[in-house]
């Protein structure tokens, strides 16, 4: 994998990560391991199960309403 963003862009140009990163991995995957170990922890103190939903759009939309208030807070503080 090494180089592989070199090979994303337009010629002569500095590379550039694709766009669904952003949803794949923290609007997908890290509300999903947060799911799944609140629900492991939940498992350990009823016994009871979970289901676990987590939907790409509205997990990259909850880390980009924090990003975006975090940085809020920090330039207005």
């Amino acid at each position: 994998m090494s180089g592989l963003l070199s090979r994303l862009g337009r010629a002569g140009e500095n590379p550039f990560p694709p766009v669904n990163l952003l949803a794949d991995f923290a609007g997908g995957g890290l509300v999903c391991a947060l799911g799944i170990m609140i629900a492991l922890y939940h498992r350990t103190k009823t016994g009871q199960g979970q289901v676990i939903d987590a939907n790409m759009v509205e997990g990259a939309n909850y880390v980009g309403k924090k990003a975006i208030i975090l940085l809020l807070y920090i330039l207005f503080d």
